[in-house]
């Protein structure tokens, strides 16, 4: 991923996107763990971080599982 789409990012759960653009990794719910979404095109990817990642991150179903788990709420 380029670092210009990275700068955009606003979850603070967000780890980095994969060299050929079709996963996202966030932090995981346990300790030193981390969740992986992968996506069938970069498309797909890039879809998913206008909407979550760089914008409405409260809405999105990983951050909540990390919140409700850390008991951040």
């Amino acid at each position: 991923m380029a670092n210009y789409e990275s700068a955009k990012v606003r979850c603070p759960f967000y780890r980095k996107s994969g060299k050929d653009g079709r996963y996202i990794r966030c932090e995981g719910i346990a300790c030193a763990r981390s969740v992986t979404l992968s996506y069938k095109s970069e498309r797909q990817r890039i879809r998913q971080m206008e909407i979550f990642c760089r914008n409405c991150y409260a809405n999105c179903e990983i951050y909540r599982a990390i919140v409700e788990s850390r008991g951040l709420e």
